[in-house]
């Protein structure tokens, strides 16, 4: 936009001193009313080349015109604002050419506040026309002025709303990996080790049954659009439910419920999360036209959740309950829900279960065990 005003103020003097028989500077406005409109597209192949060769011709153009009207005219004046309006739109890409600029600019200012003057034209310009020039320059010098103000503002906005806008961007990012509560943490506290005790929570592993024959069946691309489809679900209907979304380990889902923040409900919520993913499931069985099967496995307990390490950072939980959770999956059947005597517990009264009877678990021992049926 300033170039464009710069570009149409050159042509308008230019006609101007053509009108009134002043040749020589309509002349001299020439390369101004052609170097300023092309500067843009310039400066995006030969950004400080195009700085420096915009500048010199300015400072070309007002000193000749400086030098046939006399510094009277305050025609050199606009040398200092057309610097600064290159600064302003260059600065900050090419600093050390704009201070440059901007040095060498004062220098040819001050020059021709001391070198011209008396006018080259001599009685071409009258006193009159001097006085006239000077106040018609001063009204545009003024028009300039606001016009860098306006495009600075307009920069410093436009850097305010990016950063505003790639600050939300990490926020969302920080918070897709990080529960909410632990990511204050983190940036209140950095370097700060990460390691709560919970009393009482419930985990959720599920996995796809029979997942490596079907991935030997499909293309990566896919493989990885199929699992998207069926994990992007479960994680509407965790969000749904405000559960946390531990990880996921290949076609395997882990969910829990009671942390960071411990919930009464955490059981029954997990309880509701496993039916409503074997229904979605099912769902999508249809709608895929082939069978879909999940291993759910439930134990509610104590752990410990934390962050730990320094890169590529994740909330975890680690513990007993994890690993017995993990073995009622593994341990389980497909399109069945496994829970453990801890979490029928919690669930008794509400929920309709069917008695397995005790497993051998390797390196837990016998467990018994209830197939979550549905809710009552």
């Amino acid at each position: 936009m300033l170039c464009l005003v710069g570009s149409i103020s050159s042509v308008l003097y230019m006609v101007m001193y053509g009108w009134m028989g002043l040749y020589p500077m309509a002349v001299a406005c020439i390369p101004a009313a052609i170097v300023v409109p092309l500067s843009p597209v310039l400066a995006i192949y030969r950004e400080r080349l195009t700085l420096i060769f915009t500048v010199g011709t300015l400072l070309v153009v007002f000193s000749l015109l400086t030098y046939f009207a006399g510094r009277d005219t305050l025609l050199h004046l606009f040398i200092v604002l057309v610097v600064l309006n290159i600064v302003i739109l260059r600065g900050t890409r090419a600093p050390t050419e704009a201070a440059l600029a901007s040095l060498v600019s004062t220098m040819v200012v001050v020059a021709c506040h001391y070198r011209f003057a008396v006018p080259a034209l001599g009685d071409a310009i009258t006193p009159r026309f001097t006085e006239n020039l000077a106040a018609l320059n001063i009204f545009a010098l003024g028009l300039m002025l606001v016009g860098a103000l306006l495009s600075l503002s307009y920069q410093v906005r436009a850097a305010q709303d990016a950063l505003t806008a790639e600050h939300a961007r990490s926020e969302a990012l920080l918070l897709n990996l990080l529960p909410e509560e632990i990511a204050v943490r983190l940036k209140d506290r950095p370097g700060e080790v990460i390691a709560d005790g919970l009393p009482a929570v419930t985990l959720l592993f599920a996995d796809i049954a029979d997942f490596t024959p079907r991935s030997a069946r499909m293309s990566p691309a896919e493989l990885v659009n199929w699992l998207n489809r069926i994990f992007s679900t479960f994680d509407l209907l965790t969000a749904e439910r405000g559960l946390e979304k531990i990880k996921t380990i290949g076609d395997a889902y882990m969910v829990a419920a009671g942390l960071p923040v411990a919930r009464e409900d955490h059981a029954h919520i997990i309880a509701d999360m496993a039916l409503a993913m074997q229904a979605e499931v099912a769902q999508l069985s249809e709608e895929l036209g082939e069978r879909i099967a999940l291993r759910i496995g439930i134990h509610s307990g104590p752990a410990v959740a934390g962050v730990i390490g320094t890169s590529k950072v994740f909330y975890d939980v680690w513990g007993d309950t994890v690993n017995t959770a993990s073995r009622m999956e593994s341990h389980g059947e497909p399109g069945r829900i496994q829970v453990t005597a801890s979490t029928r517990a919690l669930l008794e009264g509400h929920y309709q279960f069917e008695r397995r009877g005790p497993i051998e678990i390797k390196g837990i021992g016998q467990i018994e065990t209830w197939w979550l049926e549905a809710g009552r």
